[in-house]
């Protein structure tokens, strides 16, 4: 009986050693996707709806605040198109882990979002994406999830607390 429990043990130490580890991402990964989430922020402030939603896997899903999920590039785009045209965004990445070809990355924004008179509203919220490597080493959003600090009803703020308004990329 002893000679069966010491077999048995030893059995699952082997069997867990062979397991194989994830790997983290390493650190050109990590800056691959902070460059991936830089091009993210020009893009959409050039409001290039289809370029924008390039930067996500053909299947993404994108969950905006107060409204269905959106599924698949063409119908992100014309989300977009639909409700944030004309608008800007500024980024401020705090963390980005991952394992192997998934990573997270989860920070702040704020949009800037036109008032009607030539000058913007700004809504301070955050957002955590998914992120896929792809067989070309290109780091697409798998998931995307976003929303606002401010409540219900809230008035939009007059500045950002990390970032001026962006320029528009020509």
């Amino acid at each position: 009986m002893k000679l069966t429990i010491i077999h048995t043990a030893l059995v699952a130490v082997f069997l867990t050693a062979c397991q194989s580890v994830p790997i983290d991402i390493s650190p050109e990964d990590h800056s691959e996707i902070e460059l991936s989430s830089k091009k993210w922020v020009e893009t959409y402030n050039q409001n290039d709806w289809e370029g924008l939603a390039a930067l996500f896997t053909p299947d993404a899903i994108m969950m905006p605040p107060n409204g269905l999920a959106v599924q698949g590039r063409e119908a992100i785009a014309k989300w977009e198109r639909t409700n944030e045209t004309g608008f800007r965004i500024a980024f401020k990445l705090e963390t980005i882990e991952g394992r192997e070809d998934l990573a997270y990355v989860r920070g702040r924004s704020c949009v800037f979002i036109p008032d009607g008179t030539g000058g913007y509203g700004v809504d301070v919220g955050k957002f955590l994406e998914v992120r896929k490597q792809q067989s070309n080493g290109e780091w697409l959003i798998k998931a995307d999830i976003f929303n606002s600090d401010l409540g219900a009803g809230t008035d939009l703020l007059g500045t950002c607390p990390f970032a001026n308004l962006p320029e528009v990329q020509s």
